[in-house]
């Protein structure tokens, strides 16, 4: 039974949900990480962020919260700061990712173990740390939020796409991360007790690798992170909107060409695009009928699900698309693809083939043109999401680690 769990994350990655739940539950021993909001540096760009008008970058420093003891929260600058200084002299992105993931693995052999009987990683970002912890006799869980061949996927879909010249520079960086992720992966896998998964696409694309063992999978679906006391749909009459950081993976080049020609139907369109979508997007005139809106909080995000006639998310690949589930909380209908790791058999929402762009008219169409569709969609899709799925999560990730 694991009862002293260090987690070990760089980024807020699942917003520190799986520290928070191990903390409420008595079973967190310390949260490893990199730079936070009570960090200097986090504090400097809250600073920076109160005063100016911080790039997104800095934003996403000040909403790195964990929430949880100060005494249990091990937290280190260096990684963000050396890797900026090597940046400007080297260009060499693949020596860049090793560093980070490197010197984060230092870092926390450093801090050591204590009295910890299980190491909770995300990913292959901590392996040498993970290497150490095993050989004390520590439990390793791995935390696979996303299918190991996302960067080769990616690289395809840049292929596929040379119409758009100003994605090109992002190959090498693709092509360095899937480096990186197939350089570890095998031996991540022998090395992990146990793996969290969140959907069955994960599982699909994990069989392609020798040492992936199923009887080591603990399947672990996402629960959302906005939660809503009661139904308050009101949506605008063609809004639609588009919510993610990674334009390629998550499909807005499809929401792009999809708006082209739902502008000339529906003058009126107003295809709002939200998170941190880089300029170059903005700027293209391959996106002109798109508004790209930014980065919001979470009640600004809500508002935009309620006043949506559809969320469309054509998405690529996943892991799970946390955005779904945040959409269905608040019973906007939704139009995305069997990759956005939901349950098509239980989840409610029109699901199409991926680069559709077809597909995608044709379901907002629908949705546009009987409302009877929208609202039975968003009252489904609501009703669902109001089962208790946040608190089923927390109890079995709690389960899961109890029993290992």
């Amino acid at each position: 039974m694991a009862n002293k769990i260090i987690v070990c994350q760089t980024g807020a990655r699942h917003r520190y949900l799986i520290p928070q739940v191990l903390e409420q539950s008595g079973m967190l021993y310390r949260l490893y990480t990199d730079t936070t909001a009570y960090s200097s540096l986090g504090k400097f760009a809250s600073f920076l962020n109160k005063y100016f008008r911080a790039p997104n970058s800095v934003k996403r420093l000040t909403r790195r919260i964990p929430n949880i003891p100060l005494n249990k929260l091990f937290t280190t600058d260096r990684l963000f700061v050396k890797k900026l200084i090597k940046g400007l002299f080297k260009k060499d992105s693949l020596s860049l990712r090793f560093l980070h993931y490197t010197g984060f693995a230092k870092k926390c052999i450093a801090w050591g173990v204590g009295d910890a009987d299980c190491i909770y990683s995300m990913y292959i970002e901590n392996i040498e740390f993970l290497k150490y912890a095993k050989s004390k006799g520590l439990k390793i869980v791995v935390d696979i939020y996303e299918t190991p061949m996302t960067y080769k996927y990616l690289l395809e879909e840049l292929d596929n796409h040379p119409e758009y010249g100003f994605l090109s520079s992002q190959k090498e960086s693709y092509s360095y991360s899937h480096e990186v992720r197939m350089h570890y992966m095998e031996d991540l896998l022998k090395l992990a007790d146990y793996y969290t998964v969140p959907s069955q696409f994960v599982i699909k694309s994990m069989k392609e690798f020798r040492n992936f063992d199923e009887n080591k999978v603990l399947y672990l679906p996402y629960a959302s992170s906005i939660t809503t006391e009661k139904y308050s749909y009101t949506p605008v009459k063609h809004r639609l909107i588009w919510v993610g950081n990674d334009p390629v993976r998550k499909g807005l080049l499809y929401c792009a060409k999809a708006a082209d020609i739902l502008k000339q139907r529906y003058p009126d369109l107003d295809f709002r695009i939200i998170g941190a979508v880089s300029d170059e997007f903005k700027k293209s005139p391959d996106f002109k009928n798109l508004n790209f809106i930014g980065v919001l909080n979470k009640q600004q995000l809500q508002n935009e699900y309620r006043s949506a006639e559809a969320y469309v998310f054509p998405t690529l690949f996943e892991g799970f698309a946390g955005t779904v589930i945040e959409a269905a909380s608040c019973g906007c209908p939704i139009i995305t693809t069997e990759c956005a790791g939901t349950d098509m058999k239980e989840f409610p929402a029109i699901y199409i083939p991926t680069h559709d762009v077809d597909a995608i008219v044709d379901s907002v169409e629908k949705i546009f043109e009987d409302a009877s569709i929208r609202d039975n969609l968003s009252k489904d899709v609501y009703e669902y999401s109001a089962t208790p799925k946040s608190e089923t999560y927390k109890e079995n990730l709690v389960k899961y680690l109890s029993n290992i």
